[in-house]
C-alpha cells in the first residue's frame, strides 16, 4: 500500500470540498466544514480520469497525479478569499459517551480494514465499472478491450463513472485492490452525523442513536461493499439537511449548494432525479409561506436546473462517450404504463416483506422499526414537529413512494437489489428525525435535569452529615 499516495489523495480531497464550500460560501464550524469537504473532495476528484478521457490522455498514474494535483490546487483558490470563519469549541467526550464511541469506532474500524484487505467482489461490479477500471488500469484508457467482450445479459456497464474513475485513482496511486475511497466517505460521514445528532439531543441518546444506525446490518455491509448506494445516500442526505438550513434562513448559497449536492447525488445514480423532482413541491410551500412566489419560480428552476445538468453529463455525455455500445433509456421503460397496480404493489412491498418480516429484520435491523415506533409515540402523545423534522419526514416519504414509482417506470429496478438498496437513502433522514423527536427531545431533557441535579443532592447530602 502507498501511503504517501493515499495522504496525497486525502489533501486533495479536501482542498477540493473546501473550496468547494468556499465557493457557495457556506459556514460550518471547522470539523463539521472538515467532513463535509471530505465527502464533497471524493466525487469531485473522481472527475480527473473523465477529463483525461475527453482530452485523450492516457490514465496513467502521472497524469493522474497530475490531474488530481491541478483540479486540488484550482478548487484551493478560493481558500485565500477573506471568509468569516465560525468559532469552534472543542469538548472531551463524557465517560458515558465512551462506550458507544469505543463501539462504534470498532465498527469503523472493521469496515476500515475489509475495503483495504478485499478486492472488490460484488456481482454490479465485476461485470460493470470494477471491470472497466481494471482494464483502463492496464490499458490507460476507459475505451478498452472490456467492451469486446458480449455483455448483453447485463447493464452494469452502462452505470455513471464514478465508481470506475475512482477505482482507477485509488488502483493507480494507494492499493491494487482499491475502495478505500469509500472509507473516506463512511468516516467522515460517521463523524458528521454524531456532531448533527449530538447537537440536537444528550450524548448518551446520540451514541445509542448513532449505533442503531450504523449497526443497520445491510447498511453497513455497503461501507466495504464498493457500489453506487453509499455514495447516493450521503450525498442524498446531505443536499436535504442544506435544504433544511436554507429553509431556515433563505439564502440562496444554501440552496444552491444544496441542488450542487442532489446533483452529484444524481450524477452517482442517474434515477435520484426523480426523487429530486418529488422534492419540489416542498419547496414550493416554504416559498410561498415566505411570501417570495416570484423569486420562487426562478429558485425551483435552478433547483432542479443543476440535478438535469448532471443526469445529462453522466448519461448523455460520459456513459455516451466512454461506453462504445449503444444505450437507450427509453427502451427499458415500461410498454404498459396503463397497469398502475404494478406501482402499489412495490409499495405495498416495501413494508412487506422487505422491512416488517423476519428478512427485513436480516436486512435493516431494529433501526426502522425502533423509528416507526418513536413516531407513533409522537403522532399520538406529544404531536410537535420542528420544521426540520417534517422535511425529514417528508424526504423519508418521497424514497418510499419514488422508489416504487420508478420500478412503476422501469421494471429493471427489481425489489431485492435497487428498492432494497435505495431505501438506504431513508436511513439518516430517519436518524435526524429521531434526533428531533418530541418524545426523545422529553427524554433528553429529563436526562440532563436528573445529570445536573445529582451534584447538587450530593453537595446537600454532604454538608447535612
Amino acid at each position: 500500500m502507498n501511503f504517501g499516495g493515499l495522504i496525497f489523495l486525502l489533501v486533495c480531497h479536501y482542498l477540493s470540498g473546501r473550496g468547494v464550500l468556499r465557493l457557495f460560501k457556506i459556514a460550518l464550524a471547522p470539523l463539521p466544514a472538515f467532513c463535509v469537504a471530505m465527502m464533497v473532495g471524493v466525487p469531485v476528484i473522481s472527475f480527473g480520469p473523465c477529463i483525461l478521457q475527453l482530452l485523450h490522455i492516457p490514465i496513467d498514474a502521472q497524469s493522474v497525479t497530475i490531474t488530481a494535483a491541478v483540479m486540488g490546487a484550482l478548487h484551493a483558490i478560493p481558500l485565500f478569499v477573506p471568509f468569516r470563519r465560525p468559532r469552534f469549541k472543542f469538548n472531551l467526550p463524557q465517560l458515558y459517551q465512551v462506550p458507544f464511541l469505543l463501539v462504534i469506532t470498532a465498527l469503523v474500524l472493521i469496515s476500515v480494514w475489509r475495503c483495504y484487505y478485499y478486492p472488490t467482489y460484488a456481482r454490479d461490479m465485476l461485470s460493470g465499472p470494477e471491470l472497466i477500471a481494471e482494464y483502463t488500469v492496464r490499458e490507460k484508457t476507459m475505451i478498452n478491450s472490456v467492451f469486446t467482450i458480449d455483455l448483453h445479459t447485463t447493464n452494469n456497464h452502462f452505470k455513471s463513472p464514478y465508481i470506475t474513475t475512482l477505482q482507477v485513482i485509488y488502483k493507480l496511486l494507494v492499493h491494487p485492490f482499491g475502495g478505500l475511497w469509500l472509507s473516506v466517505l463512511f468516516v467522515s460521514f460517521m463523524i458528521w452525523l454524531y456532531t448533527l445528532v449530538k447537537e440536537r439531543i444528550h450524548p448518551v441518546l446520540a451514541g445509542f442513536l448513532l449505533f442503531l444506525f450504523i449497526s443497520t446490518p445491510e447498511l453497513y455491509a455497503y461501507t466495504y461493499l464498493v457500489l453506487y448506494d453509499y455514495s447516493n445516500m450521503v450525498l442524498f442526505f446531505c443536499g436535504f439537511y442544506f435544504l433544511v438550513r436554507y429553509t431556515d434562513e433563505y439564502k440562496a448559497n444554501q440552496l444552491l449548494f444544496a441542488a450542487f449536492l442532489f446533483g452529484i447525488a444524481t450524477y452517482i445514480r442517474a434515477e435520484t432525479l426523480m426523487l429530486v423532482a418529488m422534492i419540489v413541491p416542498l419547496l414550493l410551500v416554504y416559498l410561498y409561506k415566505d411570501k417570495m412566489p416570484k423569486q420562487g419560480i426562478v429558485k425551483v428552476a435552478l433547483f432542479m436546473a443543476v440535478p438535469v445538468f448532471f443526469y445529462v453529463l453522466c448519461i448523455h455525455v460520459f456513459v455516451r462517450l466512454f461506453v462504445p455500445v449503444p444505450f437507450d433509456v427509453g427502451g427499458q421503460m415500461n410498454q404498459d404504463l396503463g397497469n398502475i397496480s404494478v406501482f402499489f404493489h412495490r409499495l405495498l412491498e416495501v413494508q412487506s416483506p422487505l422491512i416488517f418480516s423476519r428478512g427485513g429484520l436480516l436486512v435493516f435491523g431494529f433501526f426502522i422499526p425502533f423509528f416507526y415506533a418513536v413516531l407513533l409515540v409522537d403522532l399520538a402523545w406529544q404531536r410537535k414537529f420542528s420544521r426540520e423534522s417534517v422535511i425529514m419526514l417528508y424526504g423519508i416519504a418521497v424514497v418510499m413512494i419514488g422508489l416504487p414509482f420508478i420500478s412503476y417506470l422501469f421494471p429493471l429496478a427489481d425489489l431485492y437489489n435497487t428498492t432494497k438498496r435505495g431505501l438506504f437513502k431513508m436511513l439518516p433522514l430517519m436518524l435526524i428525525y429521531l434526533a428531533n423527536s418530541s418524545t426523545l427531545q422529553r427524554l433528553s431533557e429529563l436526562i440532563k435535569k436528573w445529570e445536573f441535579s445529582m451534584p447538587k443532592k450530593s453537595t446537600k447530602a454532604y454538608k447535612h452529615t
